[in-house]
């Protein structure tokens, strides 16, 4: 019987309906497990999805009636991932990828992605992309971003943007405790508490990007640049309330 993760995978969709089903077509062999989230899309992302879910019943679809950001999508699905890790019908060492909607991650690293995981004992992969084709002000920008990152998770993070990433169940599972995320902060937050918990992390693996595509702008940058030491914070004043209620449950 073979000891081997599962794969599951997570794919958030807002207003995608131009290449969401390509993506899922590629994606949905590759993994026993996916979940697809519909942001509140106004266009037809959803119908289509709905169309193309009854041959795939490894697939789940969540959906918010509104939109409400990439980060409440990505919450959305890792708590039901989370319930299902808690009644047994996951395990802590399955494994779960992002993947966007829009086609600008290279599924040809998925299992190359995965290997490094198994191979280094990592919880957690973030794949650092190739920015080069990119207007320098979007890499200047994800420069910057990812030095705040590295200042307060104590790790060097290159890419902490990056949303093609590869967890362990039970390390991303414990992190949720510590971030909820707003608007695209869940990237950001989530790196920075793996970090700040200790966890192997590694964002350091380059991989293509075959278009680009960016939806955000600058208030959501400052979101992000604010996020990141709220969520520092909120994961030590959480663990030094734990340790402070300790001796006195001893007592």
């Amino acid at each position: 019987m073979s000891n081997a993760p599962r794969r599951l995978a997570v794919v958030p969709a807002y207003n995608e309906e131009p290449t969401i089903i390509a993506v899922l077509e590629q994606l949905s062999p590759l993994v026993t497990d996916l979940t697809i989230v519909d942001d509140g899309s106004t266009d037809g992302t959803r119908a289509k999805v709905q169309a193309w879910l009854p041959d795939h019943p490894h697939v789940r679809l969540l959906s918010f009636d509104r939109n409400r950001g990439m980060s409440a999508a990505y919450y959305l699905a890792f708590t039901d991932i989370a319930r299902r890790m808690q009644g047994g019908e996951l395990s802590p060492n399955d494994l779960v990828f992002t993947v966007d909607a829009d086609g600008q991650h290279d599924l040809e690293e998925f299992e190359a992605l995965e290997r490094i995981v198994l191979d280094e004992h990592l919880d957690a992969l973030l794949a650092e992309r190739d920015l080069s084709d990119y207007p320098w002000v979007k890499r200047a920008g994800n420069r910057v971003m990812s030095t705040w990152a590295t200042l307060w998770a104590g790790q060097p993070l290159r890419d902490v943007e990056s949303g093609y990433r590869v967890f362990r169940i039970g390390a991303l599972c414990d992190a949720l405790q510590y971030y909820r995320g707003w608007k695209y902060s869940e990237t950001v937050e989530v790196a920075v508490v793996l970090c700040r918990l200790g966890y192997r992390v590694r964002n350091d693996v380059p991989v293509p990007v075959p278009i680009f595509r960016s939806r955000t702008s600058y208030f959501d940058a400052a979101v992000d640049i604010c996020a990141i030491p709220l969520a520092a914070g909120r994961l030590w004043w959480r663990r030094s309330r734990r340790t402070r209620r300790a001796p006195a449950s001893a007592g």
